[in-house]
Protein backbone atom coordinates (compact mmCIF):
# COMPACT_ATOMS: atom_id res chain seq x y z
CA UNK A 1 0.00 0.00 0.00
CA UNK A 2 1.45 3.70 -0.82
CA UNK A 3 0.87 6.03 2.25
CA UNK A 4 -0.70 9.38 1.24
CA UNK A 5 3.17 11.37 1.44
CA UNK A 6 4.07 9.37 -1.62
CA UNK A 7 1.48 10.73 -3.90
CA UNK A 8 1.59 13.91 -5.19
CA UNK A 9 0.45 17.01 -3.19
CA UNK A 10 -2.11 19.64 -4.51
CA UNK A 11 -0.60 22.83 -4.46
CA UNK A 12 -3.36 24.97 -6.34
CA UNK A 13 -6.73 23.94 -6.59
CA UNK A 14 -9.40 26.88 -7.54
CA UNK A 15 -13.11 26.47 -8.76
CA UNK A 16 -13.21 29.16 -11.88
CA UNK A 17 -15.19 30.37 -14.94
CA UNK A 18 -13.13 30.41 -16.96
CA UNK A 19 -9.04 28.95 -17.87
CA UNK A 20 -7.03 30.22 -20.24
CA UNK A 21 -3.16 29.24 -20.73
CA UNK A 22 -1.31 32.56 -21.89
CA UNK A 23 -0.57 33.01 -25.57
CA UNK A 24 2.90 34.66 -24.83
CA UNK A 25 4.54 32.41 -22.41
CA UNK A 26 3.74 28.59 -21.72
CA UNK A 27 2.65 27.36 -18.04
CA UNK A 28 1.33 30.39 -17.24
CA UNK A 29 -2.80 30.30 -16.86
CA UNK A 30 -4.95 33.05 -16.46
CA UNK A 31 -8.01 32.26 -13.97
CA UNK A 32 -11.50 34.37 -14.49
CA UNK A 33 -13.95 34.45 -12.01
CA UNK A 34 -12.38 32.29 -9.47
CA UNK A 35 -15.10 31.63 -7.01
CA UNK A 36 -16.04 29.94 -3.79
CA UNK A 37 -20.54 30.90 -4.34
CA UNK A 38 -22.49 30.34 -7.08
CA UNK A 39 -26.27 31.74 -7.22
CA UNK A 40 -28.44 30.45 -9.78
CA UNK A 41 -32.40 31.47 -10.66
CA UNK A 42 -33.68 28.15 -9.90
CA UNK A 43 -32.60 24.67 -8.99
CA UNK A 44 -32.10 21.86 -10.17
CA UNK A 45 -28.97 24.28 -12.01
CA UNK A 46 -26.50 23.17 -14.60
CA UNK A 47 -23.87 26.44 -14.59
CA UNK A 48 -23.12 27.13 -18.54
CA UNK A 49 -19.19 26.68 -17.89
CA UNK A 50 -17.45 25.73 -15.14
CA UNK A 51 -13.72 24.95 -14.14
CA UNK A 52 -11.76 23.68 -11.94
CA UNK A 53 -7.51 24.49 -11.88
CA UNK A 54 -4.82 22.18 -10.39
CA UNK A 55 -1.37 22.30 -9.51
CA UNK A 56 -0.10 19.13 -8.44
CA UNK A 57 3.81 18.40 -7.18
CA UNK A 58 6.34 15.30 -6.65
CA UNK A 59 9.54 15.77 -5.62
CA UNK A 60 10.09 12.41 -7.14
CA UNK A 61 9.21 10.31 -10.33
CA UNK A 62 5.22 9.13 -9.67
CA UNK A 63 2.77 7.74 -12.17
CA UNK A 64 -0.59 8.07 -10.24
CA UNK A 65 -4.14 8.11 -11.96
CA UNK A 66 -6.03 11.10 -9.92
CA UNK A 67 -9.68 11.74 -10.07
CA UNK A 68 -12.10 14.90 -8.92
CA UNK A 69 -15.58 13.77 -6.94
CA UNK A 70 -17.74 16.72 -6.45
CA UNK A 71 -20.17 15.80 -3.52
CA UNK A 72 -23.49 17.11 -2.40
CA UNK A 73 -22.38 17.61 1.52
CA UNK A 74 -26.39 17.45 2.42
CA UNK A 75 -26.54 13.64 1.23
CA UNK A 76 -22.96 13.20 0.53
CA UNK A 77 -24.05 11.94 -2.76
CA UNK A 78 -21.60 12.95 -5.85
CA UNK A 79 -22.46 14.96 -8.51
CA UNK A 80 -19.55 15.07 -10.62
CA UNK A 81 -17.04 12.58 -11.12
CA UNK A 82 -13.97 13.05 -13.80
CA UNK A 83 -10.39 11.34 -14.25
CA UNK A 84 -7.79 13.95 -14.36
CA UNK A 85 -6.39 13.93 -17.89
CA UNK A 86 -3.81 13.11 -18.51
CA UNK A 87 -2.73 11.03 -16.01
CA UNK A 88 0.03 12.91 -13.70
CA UNK A 89 3.00 11.92 -14.62
CA UNK A 90 6.15 13.06 -12.73
CA UNK A 91 9.99 12.80 -14.28
CA UNK A 92 12.45 11.85 -12.44
CA UNK A 93 13.23 14.97 -10.90
CA UNK A 94 9.67 15.35 -10.18
CA UNK A 95 8.29 18.71 -10.60
CA UNK A 96 4.71 20.45 -11.18
CA UNK A 97 2.32 20.09 -13.19
CA UNK A 98 -0.95 22.20 -14.02
CA UNK A 99 -4.42 20.55 -15.11
CA UNK A 100 -8.03 22.54 -16.37
CA UNK A 101 -11.18 20.32 -15.92
CA UNK A 102 -14.20 20.94 -16.58
CA UNK A 103 -17.19 20.53 -14.17
CA UNK A 104 -20.34 19.43 -16.11
CA UNK A 105 -22.84 18.47 -13.60
CA UNK A 106 -26.34 19.15 -12.29
CA UNK A 107 -26.61 20.74 -8.94
CA UNK A 108 -30.20 19.09 -7.75
CA UNK A 109 -30.32 22.22 -4.53
CA UNK A 110 -29.22 25.40 -2.92
CA UNK A 111 -26.66 24.31 0.06
CA UNK A 112 -22.82 23.40 0.37
CA UNK A 113 -20.90 21.30 -2.18
CA UNK A 114 -17.41 19.60 -1.93
CA UNK A 115 -14.63 19.39 -4.34
CA UNK A 116 -12.27 16.60 -3.90
CA UNK A 117 -8.95 15.59 -5.19
CA UNK A 118 -8.18 11.58 -4.89
CA UNK A 119 -5.32 9.91 -6.24
CA UNK A 120 -6.49 5.88 -6.75
CA UNK A 121 -4.27 2.93 -5.85
CA UNK A 122 -4.88 -0.54 -6.57
CA UNK A 123 -4.34 -2.02 -3.46
CA UNK A 124 -6.13 0.00 -0.54
CA UNK A 125 -8.04 2.72 0.00
CA UNK A 126 -7.72 5.72 -2.22
CA UNK A 127 -5.82 8.76 -0.71
CA UNK A 128 -7.77 12.40 -0.89
CA UNK A 129 -5.55 14.88 -0.98
CA UNK A 130 -7.40 18.24 -1.10
CA UNK A 131 -11.03 19.62 -0.30
CA UNK A 132 -12.70 22.48 -1.27
CA UNK A 133 -15.92 24.14 -0.65
CA UNK A 134 -18.43 25.41 -2.96
CA UNK A 135 -21.76 27.04 -1.81
CA UNK A 136 -24.90 27.53 -4.19
CA UNK A 137 -27.68 29.46 -3.26
CA UNK A 138 -30.26 30.90 -5.11
CA UNK A 139 -30.23 34.42 -6.55
CA UNK A 140 -31.66 36.88 -4.53
CA UNK A 141 -31.94 35.22 -1.12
Amino acid sequence: MVSAAVTPRVRIMAICDRVRESRTEAGVFDLKGVRQQLLADAFPFVPSRLWLFLVLSSPRACDFACYIRLLHDRTDRTVFYSYVRPRPRFGPDGGFLSYRVPIQCTFPEAGRYTVQVWFYQAEGSDVLKAELPLGLAMRGW
